[in-house]
């Protein structure tokens, strides 16, 4: 098979090097072989050969948000050394997106909650199901004529004991 113009087949010193500053930097994989002008799977194919890159490009690609993690606490704790007075605004950020984490945790627990009642439900209604619709004696069904009837019942027109209780003797 013919190789592509341009693309190194052979993963060198200079690749690495690049590769790593674009995945520190917070590129993909993927664009950032298109940006070096490999392919995903000569990449891939080298960590295959040399396992300990995989680690290294893993820890590369988690650099950006390690950095940004530590500047956000120096605006925070601040740093003598730097001259970085500690700032209260960015001490309501991490405060807000703590809170923010913290609301969509308690929400996605409500949610898988209110889904696993909704389960329970089901199979209480498949169980119920199945035990009606099987010819067990052990089971008595009532049904009331009343939910048979289409409209509902006027009891207005209906007319009980006028008696009031208060003759106690026998008729």
């Amino acid at each position: 098979m013919p190789k592509k113009a341009g693309r190194p087949t052979k993963i060198t010193d200079d690749v690495i090097n690049q590769m790593r500053s674009y995945m520190m930097a917070g590129v993909s994989l993927k664009d950032a072989c298109e940006l070096v002008g490999i392919g995903v799977t000569t990449w891939r194919e080298f960590e295959q050969k040399e396992p300990n890159f995989r680690r290294k490009r893993k820890k590369w690609q988690g650099m950006l948000k390690a950095r940004a993690k530590v500047n956000i606490a120096e605006q925070v704790f601040g740093n003598k050394e730097k001259g970085i007075e500690p700032n209260l605004g960015w001490s309501q950020y991490v405060l807000d997106r703590a809170m923010d984490q913290e609301t969509k945790n308690a929400q996605n627990a409500l949610t898988r909650a209110n889904a696993r009642k909704i389960n329970a439900e089901i199979e209480r209604i498949k169980a119920e199901t199945k035990r009606l619709n099987s010819n067990d004696e052990g089971i008595t069904k009532i049904v009331f004529s009343d939910d048979l009837k289409p409209d509902k019942e006027d009891d207005s027109k209906q007319k009980g004991s006028e008696d009031d209780g208060a003759d106690t003797k026998s008729k």
